[in-house]
């Protein structure tokens, strides 16, 4: 508005140069010149000068005004020309300005359209000078006016020339301070956010704050490519690139953790720009998988509930032929070694329905035969083991090596440590199919340390990071629930312990649980050697 302002005023004060010129040539100093039509010339200018201050002060409308006055403009002046003698007269030069007006306050569209209008304005007043059919005056002062007119037109065009070259800088300065405090407002603000920032213009970075530098690095004058993917939309530029058909999501890693943010396009008011935002999502999709996990673990529990219910009948069939297949052998002819060992199978057999059982009462809330704040079913830990090695390893023991020292005989509930040493060894065994597993008992400090190396892959990055989330697996579909670590922490930590994997410098994962060292160790067992040296 202020600027609209300022050029009524500008046209004010150009009209009353033109009027005060056409009352020069009615006293005769220039007598070519025709008084009617520049008269006509500045009746339209006022006339449209009116207009345009009514339109601003009333009905608050700007909109290609500017436009519109420097085609106005340009006409009038193609008018006073014309009536002086066209491209004979002195003014001529006077075209330039409606073009710079235009640059000023309309920007290059105003002025590519202006520039044109001048271009016709300026060949009409070549055309009035050769086709004597056109003109209506000429120019011809009487001297010494003649000569004085000339240099005030050439005057008047310098002056005016460096007014409005002085005036367009400063409104360039004027814009340049106002964009940068602008950036720099935007900037604190996004910086207060946390908030990573890049501006995209024609499909190329144009500018990073430091926290998008410190994200990616320096990406300024590159294609603009989402961090999550490997294609770019921009790689060809062009301003349709952006925004994004797809949320673009990613992951960083950071020293403590990784972080996931998610990217937002917002157009900025220049063609072609746009403003990228990197926000933080962390918290807000941790809380969503929080979410999701929770609702799959009441789902899986209510299961459980019931697969638990309908197992006790089966599980109580399979104890009482376990018992009929042990006193079957007390009577029967056969040899010594063979019943001994049919006599092992059995037992493990009876032993572990009434393992289950304990586990389906617990889950049916019925007995808490897991709570490790009682003593109830206690055996030494190289027991434990041994239980667990019969269950996954039943017939290749020999892939197994134990290391066992004197923490070996300490005392621990049954059932938590057999649950997760079965899951710890199907690990190991699933990881390589074909290699060896070590199993090693120590203490150390006040901790009882169990370890159970593979010699698989090792575990990936992405792995580390959600090892004891649940249901994350890493093997195939079908071949794993994602709940054994899970478990397994939750047991341990159950028993004032604690499980963590890691990779083997020598390759292979290692498990250890760690579990508080019994006051008084007593001599170790060699129940777990025994077994685990016999295929």
């Amino acid at each position: 508005m202020a600027r609209l302002l300022w050029l009524i005023r500008l046209r004010w004060l150009a009209l009353a140069g033109v009027s005060a010129g056409a009352a020069v040539a009615a006293a005769g100093l220039v007598p070519g010149v025709d008084g009617d039509v520049v008269a006509v010339a500045v009746l339209l200018g006022v006339a449209s000068n009116l207009f345009f201050t009514w339109r601003a002060r009333r009905l608050g409308k700007t909109d290609d005004q500017h436009v519109g006055q420097a085609l106005l403009d340009t006409g009038a002046l193609t008018i006073v020309l014309w009536a002086a003698g066209g491209a004979a007269c002195p003014f001529v030069g006077f075209y330039v300005f409606p073009v710079l007006l235009a640059a000023l306050l309309g920007g290059g569209r105003a002025m590519r359209i202006t520039g044109a209008a001048s271009a016709i304005g300026l060949a009409f007043q070549v055309a009035v000078a050769f086709v004597p059919a056109l003109q209506v005056g000429r120019w011809d002062p009487a001297p010494p006016f003649d000569l004085l007119l000339a240099v005030g037109a050439v005057g008047a065009t310098i002056g005016m020339a460096a007014y409005f070259a002085a005036r367009l800088t400063a409104e360039l300065r004027h814009q340049v301070r106002a964009r940068r405090e602008a950036d720099a407002l935007l900037a604190l603000a996004f910086e207060g956010l946390g908030a990573g920032l890049e501006v995209v213009a024609e499909g190329r970075v144009t500018w990073q704050n430091d926290k998008a530098e410190r994200l990616f690095g320096l990406r300024s004058g590159t294609p603009w490519v989402c961090p999550g993917r490997r294609e770019s939309p921009c790689e060809n530029g062009g301003p349709g690139c952006l925004p994004l058909e797809r949320p673009c999501r990613f992951a960083v890693p950071q020293p403590e953790d990784e972080r996931i943010y998610e990217v937002m396009a917002l157009p900025m008011p220049a063609p072609g720009r746009f403003l990228t935002l990197y926000l933080d999502r962390t918290t807000d999709i941790l809380h969503q998988r929080q979410l999701m996990i929770t609702e799959r673990l009441a789902s899986l529990g209510r299961t459980v509930q019931g697969v638990a219910h309908e197992l006790n009948t089966p599980l109580a069939t399979i104890q009482t032929l376990g018992r009929d297949i042990l006193d079957a052998l007390e009577q029967a002819q056969a040899p010594a070694a063979l019943r001994a060992d049919v006599a092992e199978s059995a037992e493990v057999i009876v032993a572990e329905v009434q393992r289950c059982r304990r586990i389906t009462h617990a889950l049916l809330g019925r007995v808490e035969r897991l709570d490790p704040n009682t003593r109830a079913g206690e055996a030494a830990l190289s027991a434990a083991l041994d239980r667990a090695l019969a269950v996954v390893f039943t017939h290749e023991r020999d892939r197994v090596a134990v290391d066992l020292d004197a923490a070996a005989a300490a005392r621990f509930p049954l059932d938590p440590i057999v649950q997760i040493g079965v899951n710890l060894l199907q690990n190991a065994r699933d990881a390589a199919p074909d290699g060896r597993v070590r199993i090693s008992v120590a203490l150390e400090g006040e901790q009882v340390r169990v370890r159970v190396l593979d010699e698989g892959p090792g575990l990936s990055p992405e792995a580390r990071r959600h090892l004891f989330e649940p249901f994350f697996t890493t093997k195939p579909p079908g071949q794993g629930t994602g709940l054994g670590l899970y478990t397994s922490m939750a047991l341990a930590r159950g028993l004032g312990g604690d499980l963590s994997v890691s990779n083997h410098p020598a390759g292979g994962a290692v498990a250890t649980l760690s579990l508080p060292a019994p006051a008084v160790l007593s001599a170790p067992s060699t129940g777990a050697g025994a077994s685990a040296g016999r295929p």
